[in-house]
């Protein structure tokens, strides 16, 4: 730009002693997988998030996001195309959690009283069976398997010495069409933290971790599988036999 007093056209050069830093970072959202109509990819779309809203969810949770539609000249791929194009992103304001709204701090009185009084019911752990997946007739010890699953064990710690993890890992066998993969679906809208993917389309880098380019510094970044976004959470490998045995073995 043009300096008004001296009408020279030097560039400015940024003082960074004299400037002011703030927290900035740019996070990817994403559609559920749960809620993606059949035959359709997830679609993506960037966020950027300032100062106090750096941080406040990590990969793999359900956000709800309040934000402001915004757009920026992209001169890369208005080289390509050679007509001006605009990229859209969204400046977010406000970040809400899925997992805020079941966690303990935000129950009612209402809640914690109905919470106790389902406690003292002796035919309490009949009656969370019978809750999941309701519309699929028996399979009682299924669902139990799988209600132990999401609950979770006590991790134990003994003497700041030996860690005992307190996951369930579940494996469920069966013929074809014995509703094993609709046990799968009930659980992954049941918990609050979930990935659910196949066997199938698996692989380690998809399961574990990769190793992607980062679009704005153009560094290698490491980008988490489904075992990591599905951290103190649940995660669901449907056809589990057709994995390789080496991608198998990733997981533990």
């Amino acid at each position: 730009d043009e300096c008004p007093r001296c009408e020279g056209t030097a560039h400015f050069k940024l003082d960074a002693a004299m400037s002011n830093y703030t927290n900035y970072q740019r996070v990817n959202l994403q559609e559920t997988p749960g809620s993606v109509p059949p035959g359709r990819v997830p679609r993506t779309k960037e966020v950027l998030l300032t100062h106090d809203l750096i941080d406040i969810a990590r990969p793999g949770e359900e956000v709800e996001v309040t934000a402001v539609y915004e757009h920026t000249y992209d001169a890369g791929l208005t080289m390509k195309s050679g007509f001006p194009v605009f990229s859209t992103y969204l400046t977010a304001n406000h970040v809400r959690k899925r997992e805020d709204a079941s966690s303990a701090s935000n129950l009612s009185e209402s809640d914690v009283r109905q919470i106790l009084e389902l406690s003292k019911d002796p035919r309490i752990g009949d009656r969370i069976v019978q809750s999941i997946a309701p519309s699929i007739f028996g399979h009682d010890n299924c669902k139990m398997a799988l209600a132990m699953s999401l609950f979770g064990g006590v991790p134990k710690n003994i003497n700041d010495k030996h860690r005992i993890r307190g996951d369930v890992n579940v494996l469920l066998l069966g013929d074809p069409g014995t509703a094993k993969s609709q046990l799968l679906k009930y659980a992954e809208n049941t918990a609050p933290r979930a990935v659910y993917s196949t066997g199938k389309g698996a692989s380690a880098v998809g399961l574990t971790a990769g190793v992607h380019k980062d679009p704005i510094t153009k560094e290698w970044t490491l980008e988490g599988g489904a075992l990591v976004l599905a951290d103190k959470g649940v995660a669901l490998i449907d056809e589990f036999d057709k994995m390789n045995e080496q991608d198998r073995t990733s997981i533990h």
